[in-house]
């Protein structure tokens, strides 16, 4: 199962309560961090079958535009007055208490159980940023999953993450017109593990390079593998299969 950190405790927990298969997130909309973390937790959710619906919280900021281009779901959540379970804010938003966009005044005393803070964006004008509006979307989105979540990637981490996607794009097509094989179901086993502690997907994008690299495993079988796993990171890895080199 899921487990998230609570912030403020430093206490992990299971993302969806105790006896029931349905997981409420409620992100800031305006923090690209935040909203690619409530899709990861999304995609984890669906994982183990359980029904997850995504809200945006009420945010003091424009929200961001096309977060499709990001591979980020749109907000399916209904019932405004149910309580949230994970909300994700980046730091200094916490006191919105992860109360949905449309939901009544009185539930903002009835906070979420979980409350998970990333790191904020760069600021407006920052090389930082002017870097973020340059970049691939799924190129930053593979560096903000990949990089340490404690500094904002600039122009030299997304040039490394932009590179790494073509490469793992670019295997895949190769690995595409091999014999299929079944997938290696232990070593994708690591990767969806090291997504439930947590959310490292840092540990878990390594693990598929590693798994991706090796030579043991047949190329069908780290297709299919790969091809797997990326829904749980989104990143269009299948995106050349066909493509003429």
């Amino acid at each position: 199962m899921l487990h998230l950190t609570d912030t403020p405790t430093g206490h992990p927990q299971p993302a969806a309560p105790p006896g029931t298969r349905r997981l409420r997130v409620a992100y800031c909309p305006a923090s690209l961090r935040a909203a690619i973390a409530a899709d990861v937790v999304r995609r984890a959710g669906e994982r183990h079958h359980l029904v997850v619906a995504v809200l945006r919280h009420v945010c003091d900021r424009p929200e961001l535009p096309d977060p499709l281009r990001f591979n980020i779901h749109p907000p399916n959540g209904d019932e405004p007055d149910a309580r949230v379970d994970v909300h994700i804010t980046p730091e200094g938003h916490e006191q919105s208490g992860g109360r949905p966009a449309n939901a009544p005044p009185e539930q903002a005393e009835d906070g979420p159980r979980i409350l998970r803070t990333v790191p904020a964006d760069p600021a407006a004008g920052s090389p930082e940023a002017a870097a973020w509006a340059a970049a691939d979307p799924l190129a930053l989105r593979l560096a903000l999953l990949a990089g340490p979540a404690d500094a904002p990637p600039g122009a030299d981490a997304l040039a490394d993450a932009a590179a790494r996607l073509a490469l793992l794009r670019a295997d895949v097509a190769r690995f595409a017109e091999s014999p299929s094989a079944a997938l290696a179901a232990a070593r994708v086993a690591e990767v969806h593990a090291a997504v439930d502690d947590d959310l490292d997907t840092a540990r878990a994008l390594a693990l598929t390079d590693a798994l991706r690299t090796d030579q043991d495993v047949p190329p069908g079988a780290r297709f299919e593998s790969l091809v797997h796993l990326d829904r749980a990171f989104g990143l269009d890895l299948a995106q050349d299969i066909g493509r003429l080199p």
